[in-house]
């Protein structure tokens, strides 16, 4: 009897234990899902996951807009440049890219200049882009940064012979296509600007 009695309170005690604790999970489960249901209307926790997937595959990413700033730089350096038109070209340049990646049903939400680079021989316009498209049936939503660049010392940088060009007036060689009279003759060189910024790189964000 009294061994039956030594074994029986620890068991007693063990299994009273046991219950409190079950009930205390029990109850921070119940008020966890009351907690889910005042705060998101479920308490489906799948239906919270898919719910916020679903957000994130729908929300456009944000870009990094320093166009007011650089903008005007690119306008002095290039007046003869329309950049909203170089703009749609790089957005052009991008939606190839995606494509040639075997993503469907792309998509630009919103284009704006990143980054403006003047470096010996070249001048870089960086466009970054929110973009969406579709791999399978999964809706994306991404960020990709198009490198647009201006040689503008056509020997400085090695491309002598891609991107000389002649003066229309005299014909003599004109390598550094900044330049606005010609060296020779003197006469004004009118660059088309759009023409000589070419896709450098393209990179995720």
């Amino acid at each position: 009897m009294e061994l039956l009695f030594g074994v029986g309170i620890p068991l007693l005690i063990g299994a009273t234990g046991l219950i409190l604790l079950v009930c205390t999970i029990w109850h921070f489960y119940r008020k966890a899902k009351h907690t889910m249901k005042n705060l998101f209307g479920t308490d489906n926790l799948g239906q919270l996951i898919e719910a916020r997937e679903s957000e994130v595959a729908n929300t456009p990413k944000s870009v990094s807009g320093m166009t007011t700033i650089y903008s005007p730089m690119i306008q002095k350096d290039f007046p003869e440049l329309n950049w909203v038109e170089l703009k749609g070209i790089a957005e052009n340049h991008l939606k190839d890219y995606l494509k040639e990646q075997h993503f469907m049903s792309v998509c630009i939400h919103k284009t704006e200049i990143l980054n403006y680079i003047k470096q010996s021989g070249t001048c870089v316009i960086i466009f970054q882009s929110g973009v969406q498209y579709l791999t399978g049936t999964k809706k994306v939503q991404a960020r990709y940064n198009t490198h647009m660049m201006y040689v503008q010392d056509a020997n400085e940088y090695g491309y002598a012979k891609g991107f000389s060009t002649t003066c229309p007036h005299c014909g003599g060689a004109v390598s550094d296509l900044g330049r606005k009279f010609c060296d020779y003759c003197g006469s004004e060189i009118i660059p088309i600007n759009v023409r000589v910024w070419e896709l450098h790189k393209i990179e995720e964000a």
